[in-house]
């Protein structure tokens, strides 16, 4: 009789001699092989339910954690070199390959970390995966990244029949201020534009840059619709201020455009055109501003009618 495939996987992973780990989307240990065990000096009844973090060494940091959990999130495998702490209090360095479990709507379900007992030199790996998923100039996620993890976001709501926004925003005056005071202090402000951005969302907002002065924000767990236009007040307001860069007072604003999942579309391409569009509007009514999509805003997102551009203070002209 032949066995059932799953109960030899099973048995497959167990004997391995690579430790194996296996998480639910949260991060919960659901299962790891012998081999782990013995890595870690750790019983399985004393791992199964924890989280990986019970394995920390503090040798990484907190930046290092967030990057390796957007990279999974968005549905990409991690490879990197860590640090861990054994039962015993001692340490050992591996080298993991994580990789994300898809379910068949393409939502990460689980992921699967497969381990490597020895030190590797890899420091240019790390420094390779980070710039193929980030901005070399601001440090925040690329759009390569940023797409993958919105599509992870749209999928997930689609499935959990929840809503999310996202912001397209775009830098005004930025070729004026290239023009007058060079490259290098236009990249200067786009590392603090950056900044003001990434201080000014919640936590759980995901900042990127896509491309020149263009950034985005992705924009979950909201159930009404007023939610969003405190905090694009507070984003244009934080721009508005002047920065203060190589004894240069910098006066700048941004344009953002918002589209709604599901009122705007319901895939990626849709709610990034809907919010470019929009993004144009706010930038053609003088800039400084920001506007929703033309789209019809969804029912259970309309519980209060809000104006579809307010701008901050002055309204300076746009490029």
């Amino acid at each position: 009789m032949i066995e059932n495939d799953q109960q030899v996987l099973v048995r497959a992973l167990d004997a391995a001699t690579n430790p194996v780990l296996i998480t639910e989307r949260s991060g919960c240990i659901v299962w790891i092989n012998r081999a782990f065990c013995l890595m870690s000096g750790y019983s399985k009844l004393e791992l199964v339910g924890k989280t990986p973090h019970l394995l920390s060494s503090d040798r990484q940091s907190t930046t290092f954690y967030r990057n390796l959990w957007m990279t999974i999130m968005a549905g990409l495998t991690w490879q990197g070199e860590m640090v861990e702490r054994r039962k015993d209090g001692g340490t050992f360095t591996v080298n993991q390959i994580i990789t994300p479990v898809l379910d068949p709507h393409g939502v990460v379900t689980h992921f699967i970390a497969i381990l490597h007992n020895f030190s590797l030199i890899d420091d240019e790996r790390t420094a390779m995966q980070q710039l193929a998923y980030h901005d070399a100039l601001t440090g925040l996620p690329n759009r390569l990244l940023f797409l993958n993890l919105l599509n992870q976001a749209v999928n997930g709501a689609m499935e959990y029949k929840q809503p999310l926004a996202l912001m397209f925003i775009d830098v005004d005056h930025f070729k004026s201020i290239n023009d007058t005071l060079g490259h290098a202090c236009g990249d200067r402000l786009l590392v603090a534009v950056a900044e003001r951005l990434g201080q000014s969302v919640r936590r759980s907002d995901l900042v990127a840059r896509l491309s020149g002065d263009e950034f985005a924000i992705l924009i979950c767990g909201i159930n009404q619709i007023d939610q969003l236009e405190p905090l694009a007040n507070k984003l244009v307001a934080a721009i508005h201020q002047p920065f203060m860069l190589d004894n240069h007072r910098i006066e700048t604003a941004i344009s953002i455009g918002i589209s709604l999942y599901p009122g705007d579309g319901s895939s990626v391409d849709d709610l990034l055109a809907r919010a470019d569009s929009a993004m144009y509007l706010a930038k053609r009514s003088g800039g400084n501003a920001c506007r929703f999509s033309l789209a019809d805003i969804p029912a259970e997102l309309n519980a209060a009618k809000c104006p579809p551009t307010w701008p901050a203070s002055a309204t300076p002209d746009p490029e």
